[in-house]
């Protein structure tokens, strides 16, 4: 059975067909036992990829060479390559359904013209002068209508500096880490493995302000 009805089909085609500038190249991994979603976010993934050529996947395990390149440790899990073929720094760790699937799509489209991404020059560019790695694990659930922002926050920050790393974590699929976050409330940004977190939707400017200020304690 189809994950993707057809009407909606039609206008990612649409959306695709009038957006798509680069080509975009993903990663899958997957376990073949343990995983309740690992064959529900594929057939996502083969549904979305057949709708235009200039999108791809790849499989891959866990424990596979590449996942061991990368340091892939659960699943399912989706990477962005850029457009030298390395980690992008976009990650999905969970099933990108429900609101989350709206971020799936929104990332292939600034992934494939990064111009669309839409923040502020200004923001954009104090993004780009980040020179310290940046990790921010944003948890979701996929019936949480805000949580799609704080994804593309992370995302686009992601995509605007190698430096920085931005996963969308579905809190329910890993339950352990998120304990360990004491997530309660989503979304919620954890930056830099608990440095420090943020609680709710809130601009790219929020996030970039925590960040600078964790890089100015650091130095």
């Amino acid at each position: 059975m189809a994950k993707i009805d057809q009407e909606e089909k039609n206008k990612i085609k649409e959306l695709f067909s009038k957006n798509l500038k680069d080509e975009v190249n993903l990663l899958f991994f997957s376990q073949e036992e343990g995983c309740q979603y690992c064959e529900d976010t594929e057939e996502i993934l083969a549904e979305v990829t057949a709708l235009d050529e200039r999108v791809n996947f790849e499989k891959h395990l866990l424990g596979s060479e590449k996942a061991e390149e990368l340091g892939i440790d659960r699943a399912p899990a989706i990477i962005f390559l850029n457009n030298e073929g390395q980690d992008s720094g976009v990650h999905f760790y969970g099933i990108p359904s429900g609101y989350e699937f709206t971020s799936l799509i929104e990332d292939i489209l600034d992934m494939s013209d990064k111009e669309r991404i839409d923040l502020s020059e200004d923001i954009k560019k104090e993004i780009q002068e980040l020179d310290s790695d940046v990790l921010l694990q944003v948890f979701i659930t996929p019936t949480c209508p805000y949580c799609p922002r704080a994804v593309r926050v992370a995302h686009q920050m992601a995509m605007l500096n190698p430096r920085v790393r931005g996963e969308m974590v579905e809190a329910m699929e890993f339950e352990e880490l998120s304990s360990s976050f004491n997530v309660s409330g989503v979304p919620k940004t954890v930056i830099n493995s608990g440095a420090d977190e943020q609680v709710g939707a809130v601009p790219a400017k929020t996030i970039l302000k925590k960040v600078q200020d964790l890089a100015v304690a650091a130095s």
